[in-house]
């Protein structure tokens, strides 16, 4: 052997020695952690299922496999080959679809409880202080979140793999964060954090604004504050010269990605005219507006006609406390319950408005007994599940991820013994981000 080729092999042989001695000195020092290799989840082959992908036609006898987390391919029986390390799961008598999606929900968020006053000193005292602090724009719900097993089986039931979890309180109340119910680890069920800022028409008591013309006013000003301020920031990063430093504001601050870059600002519309209010700040400040709630949006139709603006719809068919419903007798009430506000979403399908459904304000329990009266009431069935999927993923922006059953996609997906809106209808297994999990005995 030569003396050059003898020094090449000996330099190499000190660089393993040497990279060898650092990764056990890593691993030996404290504080000190490796990367992790990614988590590789089980191969599934769902066969002889009926398939409702969303994206195209029913296929009566299919199969699905998934590797990985993921939909790996789709299709009828005879066309899909089977991989040979796939756990073959028999789907015949089941039908699936792609897991639904709520995209305004509460869920995980632990309100906490007001001490009630004791004392006639002590009543006084609250009636001076505002009910609920108001929140900031910058709150991350998700810090809030305490997922348990229990309300994920059951939202499992009914049906349910991916929710949008909003803030509760205040105006400007916070952003909302997107997740697939795969878990208990909140860090594994994040798809998009944050998600849209989340403002609510409400008022402060005991402190400005205590009317809604003053929580209108109070979000305009804020809105046009954000403009001003980020404008002058802008000014001064430019050239400083001759210019005063823009003081740091974090409300305003927070406010930008919003106002300025125009990420997703969601209003929640408790009635008619909290869907008016939305749209003409919607259109002032030119915003990436979403409306949520709206179930009197069949009451002004020709708004939302010319807004063109996303819905989040919830299927909570209770008239709000100012409608006139609500003031004629609960026998009035009752019969807008079951007649009125049921026909929701037929009128705003039939005017070709953009929504999705949610169950915001309901139990899952209460969810499927609502959609089902939606569908009496005009809605067809394959629409109600378009906007629990397809239009709920699109309006989320995450069409390329969910709402349908195609290769590539996230594996969520729900097997159901029977159609799923029936009433008899139940769901035996959830798949979520590839994870199986089997309800298969706990429902019969």
């Amino acid at each position: 052997m030569k003396k050059r080729e003898r020094k090449l092999i000996f330099l190499e042989g000190w660089k393993a020695l040497a990279g060898l001695t650092l990764i056990l000195a890593a691993i030996s020092l404290p504080g000190v952690e490796l990367a992790a290799s990614p988590e590789v989840k089980p191969t599934y082959a769902l066969v002889n299922c009926r398939i409702f992908p969303v994206s195209g036609p029913a296929i009566e006898k299919g199969t699905i496999v998934v590797r990985d987390g993921l939909i790996e391919a789709i299709g009828p029986a005879g066309k899909i080959k089977i991989p040979e390390d796939a756990e073959v799961i028999e789907a015949s008598g089941l039908t699936a679809y792609p897991g639904l999606i709520s995209a305004h929900t509460n869920l995980f968020l632990e309100v906490k409880q007001q001490e009630q006053p004791q004392t006639p000193a002590e009543f006084l005292s609250a009636l001076s202080q505002p009910s609920e602090p108001q929140q900031f724009p910058d709150f991350l719900v998700l810090k809030e979140l305490k997922p348990k097993k229990q309300t994920i089986e059951s939202w499992h039931k009914t049906g349910f793999t991916t929710v949008v979890v909003a803030p509760s309180r205040g105006i400007f109340q916070g952003q909302s964060v997107i997740l697939n119910l795969n878990g208990e680890q909140l860090n594994q069920m994040v798809i998009r954090q944050p998600w849209a800022l989340h403002i609510n028409f409400t008022t402060e008591r005991g402190i400005y604004p205590s009317s809604l013309m003053g929580t209108v006013a109070f979000i305009r000003q804020k809105f046009y504050d954000t403009l001003h301020y980020d404008l002058h920031r802008k000014k001064y990063s430019a050239s400083p010269l001759f210019l005063k430093r823009p003081e740091y504001d974090p409300f305003l601050e927070a406010l930008i990605p919003f106002v300025v870059e125009k990420k997703p600002v969601v209003f929640q519309c408790n009635n008619q005219e909290d869907i008016k209010r939305a749209l003409r700040l919607i259109e002032e400040f030119k915003l990436n507006g979403i409306l949520a709630g709206c179930n009197e949006a069949w009451r002004v139709v020709e708004h939302l006609n010319r807004a063109k603006v996303p819905l989040l719809v919830t299927v909570d068919f209770r008239p709000p406390s100012v409608n006139i419903y609500n003031q004629q007798g609960e026998a009035v009430r009752k019969k807008a319950e079951a007649e009125i506000y049921p026909a929701n979403p037929a009128v705003l399908l039939k005017e070709n408005i953009h929504f999705a459904l949610t169950g915001f304000g309901l139990s899952e329990s209460s969810f499927l007994k609502n959609i089902q009266a939606a569908i009496r009431a005009g809605l067809p069935a394959e629409a109600a599940m378009k906007a629990l999927t397809a239009d709920s993923a699109r309006i989320l922006g995450l069409e390329k991820q969910l709402g349908t059953l195609e290769p590539g996609k996230i594996a969520n997906l729900i097997l159901t013994r029977g159609d799923l809106f029936a009433e008899k209808t139940r769901v035996v297994k959830v798949i979520v981000d590839g994870i199986l999990f089997n309800y298969e005995e706990k429902s019969q």
